[in-house]
């Protein structure tokens, strides 16, 4: 997943909040994303104005050419970034599960997310052990990064963008 196309989602969905917008732009540097919108960002104190910021930040992405996304492509974006992190050992399974059914709700409940918001469910876990469930978990984001992996990089997309 472009990290361009990541940070445009959690723009899009409130997901990046002020306070964390400088070591955003600070990282984006150093993985070698430029720009003077990004430079300046990576610069801004806390006490700057949180709108400033959100404008700075909307400018840096813009002039980085991040793709524009509705707010479907966006949601789509945090479950594959989700998915991810859960393979990658970046989010504990069960937590991760329920970040995606937290989208799925949003996406009207799309029938490729139905087990993971299962998974996400107290209330319909059969599984003896955490373990067991964290398993099944992993499984369910392989193949569901498989899908997707086949469709366009956002779902809904027709260009990616």
């Amino acid at each position: 997943m472009d990290p361009l196309q990541r940070a445009r989602a959690r723009t899009v969905l409130g997901y990046l909040p002020p306070e964390h917008m400088s070591t955003w732009a600070n990282t984006a540097l150093s993985r070698g994303y430029d720009s003077p919108a990004v430079r300046e960002l990576a610069t801004a104190s806390p006490e700057h104005d949180p709108a400033e910021l959100r404008l700075l930040l909307a400018t840096a992405l813009e002039q980085l050419h991040a793709p524009h996304l509705t707010d479907e492509q966006a949601r789509w974006v945090m479950v594959h970034t989700y998915a991810h992190a859960i393979l990658e050992g970046l989010l504990p399974p069960q937590e991760g599960a329920e970040l995606i059914a937290e989208e799925s709700a949003e996406l009207a409940l799309p029938d490729e997310l139905a087990p993971m918001c299962e998974a996400a469910d107290p209330w319909q876990r059969g599984w003896s052990t955490d373990e067991e469930l964290d398993q099944w978990i992993r499984d369910r984001a392989t193949q569901l990064l498989a899908g997707m992996d086949r469709a366009a990089p956002v779902k809904g997309a027709e260009s990616g963008t």
